[in-house]
C-alpha cells in the first residue's frame, strides 16, 4: 500500500478515475492480499472495528488502503484511497458496493466534501518518513471530526520470527512506540493505546486511538 503526502507525486486525483486492471496486476494485488490474510489472520481487522466503533450513519477514511481488506470494519460509507493501481483494481473489484469507494489519490490532493467522522491508518506510518507522517497526521486533523485509529508494528515487542519480517519489510521507518506516540500527539490526542499478537501470534502490532484536539 502506498499513503504518501506531500511527496510531489503526481498520480490522479480519482474521484472519477477507475484503476485499470490487468491480469499481472490483479495477481500481484491478490497475491499480497491473499498472503496477508494467511499470515495474519483476522485478528487485526476485529482490533480496528472494535477500536474504530463506527455506526451505520458515519462517514469512514481508510488512507493507503492497500486492497481493502479493512473495509469490512465499516458497517456506513467507507472511502478508501491508496497510490497503488493494482491494489485498488483488486479492491474495486472484490469489496465496491453503494457504500463503499476506493480512490486513487494522495491524501492531500482528495477532495473530503463534508469530511470524515472517522479514520483509519493501518500499518502505514512505517512507509512515512517523520515529514511524510506529519503532513498526513495534519490534514487527518483537519477532515477527521470524532476519531482516528492508528495500526502498526511493536518492534520492542517482536520475537525473533517478527524481527525477521520486520527486516524483509518495504517500510524504512519502523519507530518504536515512544517515537510513533511523539509523532501522533504531534496532531492528535492519543487516548488508548493497546498491543496485540496477529492470530497465528507471529507479529505483535500496536493499537493507537486518536481523537482529534479541541
Amino acid at each position: 500500500m502506498r499513503c504518501m503526502a506531500g511527496s510531489g507525486r503526481t498520480e490522479p486525483a480519482g474521484s472519477s478515475q477507475e484503476p485499470a486492471p490487468s491480469l499481472r496486476g490483479w495477481l500481484r494485488a491478490a497475491a499480497f492480499h491473499y498472503g496477508r490474510v494467511l499470515g495474519n489472520g483476522y485478528r487485526a481487522r476485529r482490533e480496528v472495528a472494535a477500536a474504530l466503533a463506527a455506526t451505520a450513519t458515519e462517514r469512514v477514511l481508510d488512507v493507503g488502503c492497500g486492497t481493502g481488506w479493512f473495509c469490512l470494519a465499516v458497517p456506513g460509507e467507507y472511502v478508501g484511497i491508496d497510490l497503488d493501481r493494482d491494489y485498488l483494481a483488486f479492491a474495486q473489484r472484490r469489496w465496491r458496493s453503494s457504500q463503499r469507494r476506493f480512490e486513487l489519490t494522495a491524501l492531500e490532493r482528495l477532495d473530503a466534501g463534508r469530511g470524515f467522522e472517522r479514520a483509519m491508518l493501518i500499518n502505514c506510518l512505517h512507509h512515512l518518513s517523520d515529514g511524510e507522517a506529519s503532513a498526513v497526521l495534519g490534514r487527518l486533523a483537519q477532515i477527521v471530526r470524532l476519531r482516528l485509529v492508528v495500526v502498526d508494528m511493536d518492534p520492542e515487542g517482536s520475537n525473533w520470527l517478527q524481527r525477521a519480517l520486520l527486516r524483509m519489510d518495504r517500510g524504512h521507518f519502523i519507530r518504536s512506540l515512544s517515537q510513533q506516540r511523539a509523532l501522533l500527539a504531534r496532531s492528535f490526542a492519543i487516548v488508548a493505546e493497546r498491543c496485540f499478537r496477529n492470530t497465528p501470534r507471529t507479529a505483535v502490532q500496536v493499537l493507537f486511538v486518536c481523537e482529534p484536539r479541541p
